[in-house]
């Protein structure tokens, strides 16, 4: 397995990577195309490699609200607005392609 890659142009559809904390990782080619169009800086990337954090103040995954989905990307600042949504799937955090903006 590879490390998470530092940028959306790099991640292969499908593909299991690792974070640094630990957790296992996918995305759908859905959520790449978003992610390309949406996260130029990466800051959902860094947020997904962080892992889970306190939902307060920080940026990281947090619990997801959505039926049928564990955790969300959050990010602070430009394009906080946007959550990228995962569910676990055999231990692996798949990220489909659902967004969503609060």
């Amino acid at each position: 397995m590879e490390a998470l890659p530092n940028n959306w142009q790099d991640i292969q559809p499908n593909t299991v990577y690792f974070s640094t904390s630990g957790l296992l990782v996918s995305f759908a080619s859905e959520q790449i195309k978003f992610a390309l169009k949406y996260d130029q800086n990466g800051k959902h990337l860094k947020a997904i490699e962080k892992g889970q954090v306190s939902p307060r103040g920080n940026v990281g995954l947090v619990t997801s609200q959505e039926s049928g989905y564990d955790l969300k990307s959050k990010v602070l600042g430009k394009g906080g607005e946007r959550r990228f949504h995962a569910q676990f799937i055999d231990g692996i955090l798949h990220f489909p392609g659902l967004i969503t903006e609060h």
